[in-house]
């Protein structure tokens, strides 16, 4: 299942099956831009989340595939730490808001 992420609260924000596997995309494009590189690796900070594949860098996409670990208790997010191509780091979080569907 993939939904897309928004924005909630100046964060970003996917509605997610619990039950269900989900692919998790953060485009990174405008801050590769901004610092005029390229991505050359990325790692992920979980909470509440399993990593099933992943995550790699596609480009200026960020790429994962997880499932809610609903057994944790609290926030459920993943953080995409990328290195970027000049030695840069910058984070991009998304939060799960678990729902049945």
């Amino acid at each position: 299942m993939a939904t897309a992420p928004y924005d909630k609260d100046g964060q970003k924000w996917m509605d997610v099956d619990p039950d269900d596997h989900n692919y998790v995309v953060a485009d990174v494009t405008n801050d590769l831009t901004d610092r005029a590189t390229t991505a050359a690796s990325v790692e992920c900070i979980l909470a509440g989340v399993t990593v099933l594949e992943g995550p790699e860098a596609q480009g200026p996409l960020m790429v994962a595939l997880v499932t809610l670990d609903m057994t944790q208790p609290g926030a459920h997010s993943i953080t995409f730490r990328m290195t970027c191509a000049n030695g840069e780091r910058f984070d991009r979080t998304i939060h799960f808001n678990p729902e049945d569907h």
